[in-house]
């Protein structure tokens, strides 16, 4: 058990050195609409670099992967204190009845206030606006045994950014596998599948990304807690292909640390967190840096369930 301890640890240490490689913005970042969809749900498994297609276990998998969703039900909600004052929320609410999962989801982005300034460069901004992004989802999952679940989320998106807004639509699909008792799991998502959007008479692709992923679950006990690790390999439509993983550490079903790593993202690398469950509840917290000075994300979680 000491040794799969050291050998999250080295994974973990040689994910931090192989990442430098993959600092480069990529020539297509920001070329696609509705981006804020690339913004993790839940401070657990944003500590975990993200990994979570193949971990999540509760309402949040309405965003990671619908197949996962679990029984009898769950509600999350998300604070993000995002970058340069702006502000993410989220709420996630699942349901489960014997072969079937249901779930409703949605988020808003708000920024902070954005200077306004007209054609001559001025000391003081004319005045401040502010951008908003929303979506709201239904999901659906079939699990017709314990090893094998597949499931579906539909999303309606809104932008609004000054005096130009957009609608559009997206489909997310997702298929889970577990295996040795639930110790392991295998997932797979195709995630923001849908039309272009229009915003001032500009059509943007959606960020389409696809996701393998898997998930293990220490069998035994290591100092009276448990070890769990995840790691998923994304190829986004915009950029290149990343490999997100963490690890985390539950002692007595209470209080967890976290730690996760991601290589070939733009502007993310390492994450840090922590997180107390009591009884139904579950608070959650998780820590992430940004490079080129954009700022530090801050992320609070509630958990209610399973």
């Amino acid at each position: 058990m000491k040794q799969t301890l050291i050998m999250a640890i080295a994974v973990c240490c040689l994910a931090f050195w192989a990442g430098d490689g993959f600092s480069q913005v990529h020539p297509l970042a920001g070329t696609t609409a509705a981006t804020f969809l690339k913004i993790g749900a839940g401070a657990r498994y944003s500590a975990l670099g993200e990994a979570g297609i193949a971990f999540s276990d509760d309402a949040t998998a309405c965003y990671w992967n619908p197949s996962r969703m679990p029984v009898p039900g769950s509600v999350h909600f998300q604070h993000n204190a995002w970058l340069a004052g702006t502000t993410v929320d989220d709420v996630y609410i699942s349901r489960g009845y014997r072969k079937h999962r249901l779930g409703v989801g949605g988020r808003l982005l708000s920024s902070g206030d954005i200077p306004l300034r007209d054609g001559i460069p001025s000391p003081e901004p004319v005045d401040y606006y502010r951008a908003y992004d929303f979506f709201g989802g239904l999901s659906y999952a079939f699990v017709p045994s314990s090893q094998l679940s597949a499931g579906i989320s539909y999303r309606r998106l809104y932008q609004k950014i000054y005096l130009s807004s957009a609608y559009g639509h997206t489909l997310q699909a997702g298929v889970n596998v577990n295996l040795l008792d639930g110790r392991v799991s295998l997932a797979g998502t195709a995630d923001n599948v849908g039309p272009r959007m229009q915003m001032a008479y500009n059509l943007f692709k959606q960020p389409t990304a696809f996701k393998v992923g898997a998930a293990y679950r220490h069998p035994g006990l290591l100092w009276d807690g448990r070890m769990m690790g995840a790691a998923d390999v994304v190829k986004p439509l915009d950029g290149d292909w990343q490999v997100r993983m963490g690890t985390e550490y539950l002692w007595k079903g209470q209080l967890a640390l976290r730690l996760g790593y991601k290589t070939g993202h733009d502007t993310e690398s390492y994450s840090l967190g922590t997180g107390y469950r009591w009884r139904q509840y579950a608070f959650d917290y998780a820590f992430i840096p940004s490079r080129y000075d954009l700022g530090t994300s801050h992320r609070f979680s509630l958990g209610i369930g399973h």
